[in-house]
């Protein structure tokens, strides 16, 4: 390949649309009965966003089995909540981070005392400490550990799990351990080859290796196999960041400096 063009190339991460991790979402699934899960919360989503967490406070009040969820969706809405405000954490912030993920963490880990076969909540937990292990520190790395530990635990639960593994690939692919990420998102596939998420990912590992006909590839079945939209959305763009950066004419200065360079 042209120098000048494979520096071009180079910086396409930097353009790309990424994916993050994933939480757990119900969404509108076409002729399938929905999980208890999706039917409880369903039920809560109706109400008026200024009423939802009352709603679920009253309810995890009750001795109703179905408890479990309502602490699961109130840990939810306490993730998205310190997304968007800043909540400086007390004295023995289990996060160290924000108090909002702190009070998360505690409504996870509740559901998950009521149910330890709570995949859902399980994977949520691993999501909030994989959120906060960027860095190099101490407290990063603990953080990463506590994180491949509830995506691990999850996967014991429910090995064909496409949440826990595409957030576990997507973590270790940002610690640049390449081939644990790479089998993960092939455990997904090998299950669900159809898998909008896991497609979209080796995409992903495709572009950072340079592998832009292959990457272009992975786009393109994610987008084809993306039910909801948002994986499709984002796959359409980044193939045609990729296709628009691989025609890019390389300016004659740069072709005659790069050969001047190389001689």
């Amino acid at each position: 390949m042209n120098s000048a063009r494979k520096n071009t190339l180079i910086g396409l991460s930097a353009l790309l649309v990424l994916l993050s991790s994933l939480m757990f979402m119900v969404g509108c699934r076409d002729n399938v009965e929905p999980t208890d899960l999706e039917r409880v919360l369903a039920e809560f989503r109706k109400l008026p966003v200024e009423e939802q967490e009352s709603a679920l406070r009253d309810f995890t009040a009750t001795d109703d089995p179905d408890v479990k969820y309502a602490w699961y969706e109130l840990g939810n809405n306490y993730y998205k909540r310190s997304h968007s405000e800043e909540a400086a954490p007390g004295e023995g912030s289990l996060s160290g981070f924000n108090a909002l993920l702190d009070s998360a963490l505690v409504f996870f880990d509740r559901a998950t005392e009521l149910d330890s076969t709570f995949v859902e909540a399980i994977v949520n937990s691993g999501l909030i400490w994989d959120d906060i292990c960027d860095g190099r520190t101490p407290e990063a790395r603990q953080a990463m550990m506590k994180a491949v530990k509830q995506y691990e635990r999850a996967i014991d639960l429910r090995p064909e799990d496409e949440k826990a593994r595409c957030n576990l690939g997507s973590l270790y692919f940002r610690k640049r351990q390449y081939q644990p990420a790479l089998e993960q998102f092939k455990a997904v596939l090998e299950v669900n080859p159809q898998s909008a998420l896991a497609h979209f990912n080796m995409a992903i590992m495709f572009a950072e290796s340079q592998m832009y006909h292959e990457a272009i590839t992975e786009w393109e079945l994610a987008a084809e196999y993306d039910k909801e939209g948002e994986i499709k959305e984002r796959s359409t763009e980044n193939v045609r960041v990729m296709k628009d950066l691989m025609n890019t004419k390389i300016p004659e200065s740069l072709t005659t400096k790069t050969a001047v360079q190389g001689s």
